[in-house]
């Protein structure tokens, strides 16, 4: 076995060993939404997908990712969530100022909350929105090391009562023997937000670790990508993330994933087609105890 493919196995058994060992607890954070992937190719991998992105999406897995795009990349994602839960994700990359800078919007809704007096009488349904608007930054720092950031603009609103603030992303990609290997370090939501009324809100401060390999595929005209990826909100325990992607003549990509530490999913699956500048991409993930299931749709051009 060579060394770089040790090198991956390693690093994929001791994310294994760490998110077994703690079974996750949930964190005491606001905007939760910022914990939730975007992206319908990472949601089919199991969303470890720092240390795999290339695509504009890096803005928000991990912005030293855009170094790896050499042409400009738009993308559009929308998500069907549990019960009346949805989101959109914009993004936009091209080259500029020495590296690839990006710009994107998560938006976040969720629909459906009665509103009662205190005698208990509905009064209606009302919202509550979340939204991250984003600029980001990544360029390469010599042949095996790119690095990025990424600042945002964040804020929530339910009905009457609102709240703003602001968080960074930092991330690096390193590759220690060639380009098959991808190591990852990203850290994600450092930041503040004001009082929404008279309650604090804690950022959800997420550190991602992760690994993936490239394996080409030439008898079939295609290339398999493995991923490892080790989660710690820093509120909560460790979790695994694992993907894999067969992308087949540059036409057809198939993918699996799965999650250890959370009570109600662990597995998910996809899959993308892909048109000379085009590409249409599926992700899907069940939940157990009758939660229902997620479904993420996404389009990608390369321009």
């Amino acid at each position: 076995m060579k060394a770089k493919q040790i090198i991956f196995f390693v690093i994929t058994l001791t994310f294994a060993n760490s998110s077994y060992a703690q079974t996750g607890t949930a964190g005491a954070t606001g905007l939760a939404f910022l914990k939730l992937g975007v992206g319908a190719r990472a949601n089919g991998m199991g969303e470890a997908y720092a240390s795999v992105v290339n695509d504009a999406t890096a803005t928000f897995w991990n912005p030293a990712g855009l170094a790896r795009l050499n042409h400009a990349h738009l993308t559009f994602s929308h998500s069907e969530w549990l019960q009346d839960i949805s989101s959109e994700f914009l993004a936009f990359a091209f080259p500029a100022f020495g590296g690839v800078t990006g710009f994107s919007a998560n938006l976040h809704n969720i629909g459906g909350i009665e509103r009662h007096t205190t005698a208990g009488e509905s009064l209606g349904n009302i919202e509550w929105n979340y939204v991250a608007l984003g600029v980001s930054h990544g360029r390469s720092i010599g042949q095996n090391l790119s690095a990025g950031v990424t600042v945002k603009y964040l804020y929530e609103k339910i009905y009457l009562e609102s709240a703003s603030g602001y968080a960074f992303d930092f991330g690096v990609n390193f590759r220690p023997l060639s380009d098959p290997l991808h190591l990852t370090l990203a850290v994600q939501n450092l930041g503040t937000l004001n009082k929404l009324k008279a309650e604090s809100t804690d950022l959800p401060r997420t550190l991602r670790l992760g690994a993936s390999y490239e394996v080409g595929l030439e008898d079939f005209d295609g290339v398999m990508v493995v991923a490892a990826e080790g989660v710690k909100v820093f509120e909560s325990d460790w979790r695994g993330h694992f993907g894999a992607e067969i992308e087949l003549k540059n036409l057809l990509a198939l993918r699996f994933g799965y999650q250890t530490g959370y009570e109600e999913k662990t597995l998910a699956g996809g899959f993308g087609v892909s048109f000379q500048r085009y590409h249409l991409d599926y992700g899907y993930t069940p939940f157990s105890s009758n939660l229902g299931d997620t479904h993420r749709f996404s389009f990608g051009l390369d321009l």
